[in-house]
């Protein structure tokens, strides 16, 4: 059952009211003290996401010096990716522009990478995308079927 917290803008009280289901909870109570209205005020969620960084992760120290060090740190590697990734952008975009001029409408979806090098795509034919999509599906059939409980899984 969820909990709203009010403020009585009467006399300053902030008080909290349960209600069963969330349709019934309303944006005025009346308040404890002194009657009048108050209003539904929003406050703070006890959640927190499950992000895991990858790269390097700061430790908290408690010493500014040193955690602003950690971000800085955190900040280059940040900027170094996103700088790699804007250099594939442009190979696949310089790609995109030649086949365009061939007569051929693509997207970045139609490149993939070579085994040659890093940095060098090919444009996929339509058999190989084809056959591409057929394995993407089968992988999440498997993926699927394999998070599955075992008591959904027999049905």
């Amino acid at each position: 059952m969820p909990i709203y917290e009010y403020r009585c803008e009467e006399c300053g009280v902030q008080f909290e009211e349960l209600w069963k289901t969330v349709s019934r909870a309303k944006d005025v109570a009346p308040c404890p003290e002194c009657g009048t209205e108050a209003r539904k005020i929003v406050s703070p969620t006890n959640h927190q996401f499950a992000h895991t960084p990858s790269g390097p992760v700061p430790q908290n120290t408690g010493v500014s010096q040193i955690d602003h060090s950690y971000d800085r740190v955190i900040g280059r590697d940040a900027e170094a990716k996103w700088a790699k990734i804007e250099e594939r952008n442009k190979v696949k975009d310089g790609i995109i522009r030649d086949e365009a001029k061939a007569g051929r409408l693509i997207s970045r979806n139609h490149l993939v990478r070579t085994r040659e090098g890093a940095g060098e795509y090919r444009v996929v034919t339509e058999p190989e995308r084809k056959e591409i999509n057929t394995r993407r599906k089968m992988a999440d059939a498997a993926q699927k079927a394999s998070t599955q409980p075992a008591s959904e899984a027999g049905k």
